[in-house]
């Protein structure tokens, strides 16, 4: 889009008389939107004053254009802003225009083209006057539909700038002073409006719009594409506006969402790069697998971090995984996300990550910076060190006091949320090792590596392709491990021998170290209240006594470091009480599943084939197995050879029987997606025609409803870089 200098103001006014068209023009390098924050960015390179009507006369002009968005003149060094002065030279009258509008946007008033002159001779540009955004004075038809919000004070305010005999452009005149109050809404009222040229809306670069253009858009729906054709399984989404723009989109991978259905028990929803300003607005959604590792259970792309956003993130996600909501969802404390869990997973756990909350201490409680030290003793002492729920809030209000933060908003709001993040309130939920003090610590961090800041799209693209690979060889190798290797025993505990070889490689490893930890604790029994034994464990390990609650009855013990909480495994000091109390084995409720080797077996063949009255329920039953078998085959060539063989064995007989059935069927049963649907072996033969294609219209309903977008991807690519 350019800037027209060769009409005056007044002349664009006369030109658009009666056109209901009296608003400003907004300019723009790429005719984009762009946002707020940029608008008022001295450094911005993306925004461009135009030349909006005005009501006083003035000179009249040639004809040229400027191309919007030139470089700055040499006056601006580095992001500062001069102040105009007589005599001060620019390469180009582009240069001369971008440091006014530099120097206006500094200041804080909008500007406006009054005048622009050429060379009858040469018919080059000789003379452009540009004022201040209130100068002439109001005079508003009855007729104009959108009135200024700037009101017209025949501000003298203005640069005035000539052309030089060797075609350079220096300023003659300048006038600073203004005679109204400098009113920062003036800029950007000044660069709203219609494009009265070519009568279209200029848009404001805004969301995705920012990080990604006509060929990052390419690219995404090229990977979607070649993922989409090697795996049908894989799904995507893309949020649209009213305008066809893009806003959102989400992905999901066939291995996320057959591992979902083994590890929805907890998940985090990370929006680290999107709240730290990375420039691709990258979320993932995270879950562990049943080997402590880092797993993705979809990706997205987030434009705007609204309660609308997150709401359209995980209702598509939640579709994606066949609906089936996690049992608990950690995300960082923020409204919209607050908002979005409730509205989309009202029956689901919300928890905090307590290394977002500690994160935000600096930043939040500047006031407490020069008790740095004994602020954080204090409040880990009562997030930590709490065994009841009176406990914590007596600690709580008693250090608010001590510091002077009871009116302090933020302080307010954590303790609000107090049972999504506390410990103390959290004895009951399972939090998979997912939440934890150090973000370098965490599994979350190990995109870390892959995404930076200022990356651009395609560079991200080829960094989480890599990411995918390592993630996938990480696995297989701990499954190879898990199934191969003879890990030792390292003492006599008879708990270390019970689960041996029940959990995986790499838990059995972290169990371990809790077992043979137990021996720098020293156990002393506190009291009894009823079937609960209260203990204290001295750990001089760690340097410090824990609180264990023990009911032999019921076999249920809790921890003041609240492991199995975090982990899903006993600690040192359990496992110390267990040992003390006589018992030989774990109970059984205490070694959880997910961490064993059989935590991706499925339920058995006959009870999934009561399960699967439809072909999509079938066909994503057969790609979690067919995962499963990939999984198994990669392992070694011997293998890999015996699964291909069995695959194309398997692949005949398929198409055989669909061959047979596909000629016994009735002729108005119709292909869907490429697949023929086949009805059920079990129907009874005995129903009557009308009632059976009844069903078979039903099917056919259930089954056109597709997996994935219901725009192609040429379609799509075709109206999103239309509206770019």
């Amino acid at each position: 889009m350019e800037i027209n200098l060769e009409m005056p103001s007044h002349e664009q006014k006369k030109q658009n008389t009666g056109s209901n068209k009296n608003i400003d023009v907004m300019d723009n390098a790429y005719g984009l939107h762009v946002t707020e924050e940029e608008m008022y960015s001295p450094t911005c390179e993306y925004v461009e004053e135009a030349c909006g009507p005005n009501e006083n006369d003035g000179c009249t002009g040639g004809g040229d254009h400027v191309e919007g968005n030139t470089l700055k003149a040499d006056a601006v060094s580095k992001g500062v802003t001069i102040e105009p002065q007589n005599g001060l030279e620019f390469e180009t009258k582009e240069a001369a225009y971008s440091f006014y509008r530099e120097y206006a946007r500094s200041i804080g008033f909008g500007i406006t083209i009054k005048a622009s002159r050429r060379s009858k001779k040469s018919g080059k540009f000789i003379d452009v006057k540009i004022a201040c955004s209130r100068f002439g004075s109001k005079r508003e038809s009855s007729a104009t539909v959108n009135p200024r919000s700037c009101i017209k004070t025949d501000c003298k305010a203005g640069m005035h700038m000539k052309r030089t005999q060797d075609e350079k452009w220096i300023i003659y005149s300048f006038i600073k002073e203004h005679n109204h109050e400098i009113c920062p809404d003036d800029f950007y009222n000044s660069i709203q409006g219609r494009n009265k040229q070519s009568g279209v809306v200029a848009c404001q670069k805004k969301g995705l719009q920012l990080a990604l253009d006509e060929d990052d858009i390419q690219v995404m729906l090229e990977h979607f594409m070649c993922m989409q054709t090697e795996n049908p399984n894989f799904f995507y989404s893309l949020d649209l506006d009213l305008d066809k723009r893009l806003r959102n989109v989400f992905w999901i991978d066939a291995k996320g969402r057959h591992d979902y259905n083994f590890f929805c028990d907890v998940v985090f929803l990370d929006t680290f790069y999107v709240r730290n300003n990375y420039k691709v607005p990258y979320a993932p959604i995270i879950g562990v697998n049943h080997h402590f590792q880092y797993m993705l259970l979809g990706c997205a792309l987030i434009g705007e971090q609204t309660t609308s956003t997150f709401i359209w993130l995980m209702q598509t996600w939640r579709k994606a995984v066949g609906g089936q909501a996690p049992k608990v969802i950690i995300t960082e404390q923020d409204k919209c996300l607050n908002e979005a869990v409730s509205d989309v997973f009202p029956d689901t756990r919300h928890c905090f990550c307590l290394w977002h909350i500690l994160s935000k201490m600096p930043e939040n409680l500047p006031c407490v910076a020069n008790e740095g030290e004994i602020f954080m003793a204090k409040f880990n002492k009562c997030i930590y060190r709490s065994w009841t729920d009176e406990q914590f809030e007596k600690r709580w209000w008693k250090m608010v006091d001590k510091f002077e933060l009871k009116d302090d908003e933020w302080v307010n709001s954590l303790f609000e949320d107090r049972k999504r993040w506390v410990p103390t309130y959290m004895q009951d939920t399972f939090l998979a090792g997912m939440s934890t003090t150090e973000r370098y610590g965490s599994i979350a961090s190990l995109f870390d590596k892959y995404i930076h800041k200022e990356g651009t799209f395609k560079e991200f693209m080829e960094q989480y392709k890599i990411f995918l690979q390592d993630l996938s060889e990480m696995e297989v190798t701990a499954g190879f491990e898990t199934q191969n290797k003879q890990t030792a025993l390292r003492s006599q505990s008879s708990f270390e021998k019970q689960v041996l070889g029940v959990y995986t490689d790499a838990v059995f490893e972290k169990f371990q170290v809790e077992v043979l930890g137990a021996v720098s604790c020293q156990l002393q029994k506190e009291s009894e209240d009823g079937p609960t034994c209260n203990f204290r464990v001295d750990d001089f390990e760690e340097r410090q006594n824990f609180l264990i609650a023990w009911n032999e009855a019921a076999l249920d013990i809790h921890c003041l470091c609240r492991s199995f909480e975090y982990r899903g495994f006993l600690c040192k000091h359990a496992i110390l009480v267990l040992q003390m109390s006589g018992l030989s084995n774990i109970p059984s409720h205490y070694i959880l599943k997910r961490w064993t080797k059989d935590a991706k077996i499925a339920q058995s063949a006959s009870v999934i084939s009561k399960n699967l009255p439809y072909r999509v329920q079938r066909f994503n039953d057969l790609c979690k197995q067919a995962i499963k078998l990939c999984e198994a085959g990669s392992l070694c060539e011997e293998a890999y050879h015996i699964a291909f063989q069995a695959l194309e064995e398997v692949l005949k007989s398929c198409v055989g029987v669909n061959n047979s059935v596909r000629s016994a069927s009735a002729p108005n049963t119709l292909a869907v997606h490429g697949f023929l649907d086949i009805e059920e072996e079990n129907r009874s033969n005995n129903m009557a025609k009308s009632s059976k294609k009844k069903k078979i219209y039903k099917k056919r309903k259930v089954l056109s409803e597709p997996e994935g977008p219901a725009v192609g991807l040429q379609d799509c690519y075709q109206q999103l870089v239309c509206h770019i």
